[in-house]
């Protein structure tokens, strides 16, 4: 079955293939008859040199033995569809889907990127002041500090309502050492008070809500201990929790963790348990591995509160960038037709999300640098400014694989309508 093509030129071609074929026959005519009159010319010229008359002659003016193309009527099919491979790539090409940014676009962006990473340096710095490696004395986050000191009074005691919390809010993944684990408690390395809310699942301020009501419906402690290894221990204490108990179980989950947060080694970063796995790498001056690197940033306070206080750089990042393209976003104009204000709309959120991406790039790159500053000390990564450009990149690849067949419709029949104005 034959292709249809979109525009048909084999009519036209053809009527130019017999027009050029009787000029060619013309031009075939003609070049007899010059060959004729050259032949002429020729023996004319030995007539003279036999009679003895040497006088210089012109040289007779040589002719082309290249023969006069006749384009034949495949000549003009092969050129047809040439252009219809043209066409069709023309129409099928997405190159000018992802609008370009201007070059204010680009340094604004860089310039709330810069922003971002002197607020990393200046404000969120590292949790709390630490002799890094005992002989870098490095400044903690006066912010962190702060929040550090919410929900306790001046004895270092938590206020009268986060009392009341915590001892109505009983969990069975509240145990904070191994004697309590009974037999079990031999199997499970590294769980003592300090480090029990980064293994027990539970206390996770994301997941926790999986694994908690898991452990608070069967009278358990989910468990990744300092050997990677997963442990699910169900405790005595708790094989008869109340009916009341397993019905308001996510209430217990959640007061729980409010009365948690305040405490001195505080919740962990969400997910930040996952990392006890990582049971590989040599790093630092100990050779610590990543499970034991991660262990040790939560002991130094990497805990929730320093993660709020590091998500201040994507949080002015955002605000930055919003604000700005917010002041710069162009006025629809009322009589476009609704599919031009889709497209339009669409564009703009192409070009917030490129803005976003150039300035978390920029902000993270900077807390590259922030980590040089302070001598490699692996407190001072921001790790919600590099969730920040993960989701950014993220977006970039859904806007750079997203169906586009309307807006190359779109963009199609505007390209008609103006080269059919130009006519």
């Amino acid at each position: 079955m034959n292709k249809k093509k979109i525009f048909n030129f084999d009519t036209e071609f053809l009527k130019i293939n017999n027009d050029i074929s009787k000029v060619s026959e013309e031009l075939n005519l003609n070049k007899e008859q010059s060959r004729q009159n050259r032949d002429t010319l020729k023996s004319l010229e030995k007539e003279l040199i036999k009679l003895g008359l040497t006088r210089e002659m012109m040289p007779s003016s040589t002719l082309s033995n290249q023969e006069i193309n006749v384009y034949s009527e495949d000549y003009f099919t092969r050129l047809s569809t040439g252009i219809e491979k043209e066409i069709l790539k023309e129409i099928n090409s997405s190159t000018n889907l992802l609008p370009p940014i201007s070059k204010l676009d680009y340094v604004m962006a860089l310039l709330i990127g810069f922003i971002g990473s002197l607020v990393d340096i200046l404000m969120v710095k590292i949790p709390k002041e630490i002799n890094y490696l005992g002989k870098y004395l490095q400044e903690g986050s006066s912010f962190t500090g702060w929040l550090r000191s919410l929900g306790i009074d001046e004895d270092g005691s938590m206020n009268e309502f986060l009392a009341k919390l915590e001892k109505v809010c009983k969990v069975s993944y509240d145990v904070s050492t191994t004697d309590k684990l009974g037999d079990y408690g031999r199997e499970v390395s590294g769980f003592y008070p300090k480090t029990h809310r980064l293994m027990s699942l539970g206390h996770d301020p994301f997941f926790g809500f999986i694994f908690g009501l898991i452990d608070i419906f069967n009278g358990s402690i989910t468990v990744i201990d300092s050997k990677g290894i997963i442990h699910n221990i169900p405790l005595d204490k708790f094989q008869e929790t109340p009916i009341e108990n397993k019905i308001f179980a996510p209430l217990l989950w959640l007061g729980h963790l409010c009365s948690d947060v305040c405490t001195k080694m505080g919740l962990p970063i969400p997910g930040w348990g996952f990392t006890q796995v990582l049971q590989f790498g040599s790093l630092g001056e100990n050779d610590r591995t990543l499970a034991e690197l991660t262990k040790w940033m939560y002991l130094e306070g990497y805990d929730l509160r320093h993660f709020l206080s590091m998500g201040i750089v994507p949080g002015t990042i955002e605000l930055l960038t919003k604000i700005y393209f917010r002041c710069t976003l162009s006025k629809e104009e009322l009589a476009s037709p609704i599919y031009a204000k889709n497209i339009k709309e669409l564009q703009n959120h192409i070009r917030l999300e490129k803005l976003l991406f150039i300035a978390h790039s920029v902000a993270t790159s900077g807390n590259v640098i922030k980590i040089i500053l302070h001598q490699g000390n692996p407190l001072s990564f921001n790790m919600a400014e590099l969730l920040g450009l993960i989701k950014q990149s993220v977006r970039i690849g859904q806007m750079s694989s997203r169906d586009k067949t309307g807006e190359i419709i779109v963009r199609n029949r505007e390209r008609i309508n103006s080269e059919w104005g130009k006519i």
